[in-house]
């Protein structure tokens, strides 16, 4: 037997590497297209929720952690606890009444960015918007903003006056007309080189978010034909295994879907390898490399926005001594002076001073105290001197250290109150100073019932962290693998058919 050529060697090899990985990754390729799909469309799936029961242990619910806390609120009405749960009130004895009547049901939408009390009413901004209600109300109600189910990220107190925060947008209300609010857009300091966030883009490009409505259906597109290239692959595998290739009409559709299999993979090579690089950076380690890089707009791949603040704003604080509004946003901190901007005639600039380390899942306080200002994200907890142009990190008394490994702190901060100092962690839930445990009991349809929207377990699914009920730790390495996974299937998916011919001859 003549010796085989490398070329056919080598095409041996990718046609066994393209079937075990193939058969290997069926289950996993097809999951990830149909919760991408499913998550570029958050508005079909904002009903619908699950118990938590029926996730891993680590997803229930347990000392206020998971965003269950994001703050203690002290108003004249009482005292508050809000967070994705909705609102619920501290009684004195026992766990907190639920305070939710009138906010969305669905889990989705109830869940409170931000409570405070303004006007002798309380607000409330949510997912699902923003709602007020009296001390003689038993129920909450919708105040309309600009866009119809707008959800709101944060409010902030101006005198006697209320400004609402959405991801877009900035909303101010004044006292004489508290439920009039209209919108005000400030404009943005003018840079000679504005950056934005290379993470951002490439999540934008992974959904087809960068071209709207548009570029999500085409990426829709992609994840169905990748369910449909799966599908049959697996079918054919499995009819040739059963020995039914040749016979029935089983067999017969067998053969017609291997056809299209390979003829729509070959026409889908660059689009599925575009999915796949774009979404191994979505977990670390490739995350690691982007999650503090920027890049000029002047190379931004798509139109862009009109409104400067596109789904950029994450938090609010007014500062009272410089009377001006700080925003903190997917590309820094911004600042401008409130009274010009009621009047609609403000120019926002960005801060050159050093900034307190903010993750790429955003700021989630911002709090103005005696010392300065206090910045949380999943990065941790810091001081903001501004005056002295100081920056510490209130768990260890030092100036900040850039994270080594994935782009969170030891603490993941995501939540705050200056009554009683608590804070809480993602994870091991709500503490008071530097790491005591607050037992302050959690009611039981949080604790024992609570959901998970359908829209946020499909998230945890499609992003890797739901494995780490299996692999703890190294959940992380699942994005990346089944991306790598996909380039290699691809590939030699590609090899196999075309590759082959072009290389064979030489």
């Amino acid at each position: 037997m003549p010796p085989q050529k490398p070329t056919q060697k080598f095409l041996k090899s990718s046609k066994k590497i393209h079937r075990i990985l193939g058969l290997l990754g069926l289950l996993y390729f097809a999951v990830m297209a149909l919760s991408g799909i499913l998550l570029n469309h958050p508005a079909l799936l904002t009903d619908y929720d699950l118990p938590r029961a029926l996730l891993p242990g680590d997803y229930q619910y347990r000392q206020w952690n998971r965003n269950s806390f994001r703050s203690l609120t002290k108003t004249s009405a009482g005292r508050f606890i809000h967070g994705e749960g909705g609102v619920w009130k501290l009684t004195g004895e026992g766990a907190p009444a639920d305070f939710n009547e009138g906010l969305p049901k669905s889990v989705y939408l109830k869940d409170t960015r931000a409570l405070t009390e303004s006007g002798g009413l309380l607000w409330a901004a949510t997912r699902g918007g923003l709602f007020y209600r009296g001390d003689d109300s038993a129920a909450w109600r919708p105040v309309k903003l600009g866009k119809e189910g707008e959800g709101v990220v944060d409010l902030v107190r101006y005198d006697d006056s209320l400004i609402a925060l959405t991801r877009s947008d900035i909303y101010f209300s004044s006292a004489s007309r508290p439920f009039e609010f209209r919108s005000v857009t400030p404009k943005r300091e003018g840079e000679e080189e504005p950056k934005r966030s290379l993470f951002m883009l490439i999540f934008e490009l992974h959904s087809g978010e960068l071209w709207g409505l548009g570029g999500r259906l085409f990426i829709d597109l992609i994840g169905a034909l990748l369910l449909f290239i799966t599908f049959t692959g697996g079918w054919f595998w499995w009819s040739r295994w059963r020995g039914s290739l040749s016979s029935g009409s089983g067999g017969k559709l067998a053969r017609k879907g291997l056809k299209l299999h390979i003829k729509l993979g070959v026409y889908l090579t660059p689009l599925l390898l575009y999915i796949a690089l774009t979404g191994i950076f979505q977990r670390p380690p490739l995350l690691i490399a982007i999650a503090d890089a920027t890049y000029e707009l002047k190379h931004h791949p798509a139109p862009l926005d009109p409104n400067p603040w596109h789904d950029t704003i994450r938090k609010g604080l007014y500062d009272s001594s410089r009377r001006t509004l700080l925003l903190a946003t997917s590309e820094g901190f911004y600042e401008g002076g409130v009274d010009n901007l009621v009047k609609g005639d403000e120019t926002f600039l960005k801060l050159r001073e050093p900034t307190p380390p903010v993750s790429v899942m955003g700021a989630t306080v911002l709090e103005e105290l005696e010392e300065g200002h206090l910045v949380g994200s999943m990065s941790g907890l810091f001081l903001w001197g501004r005056s002295s142009g100081t920056i510490v990190d209130l768990f260890t008394k030092k100036q900040p250290e850039a994270p080594k490994g994935p782009p969170v702190g030891k603490e993941m901060v995501v939540g705050f109150s200056r009554e009683g100092g608590l804070w809480a962690d993602y994870n091991r839930g709500l503490m008071r100073g530097w790491g005591r445990p607050v037992d302050i009991p959690m009611p039981r349809a949080l604790s024992e019932e609570g959901r998970i929207s359908l829209w946020h377990a499909l998230f945890e699914l499609h992003n890797g962290r739901l494995f780490t009920f299996i692999l703890g730790w190294w959940a992380w390495i699942v994005i990346p693998l089944g991306g790598i996974a996909l380039l290699t299937e691809t590939a030699t998916g590609f090899y196999d058919r075309v590759g082959y011919k072009l290389f064979k001859g030489k």
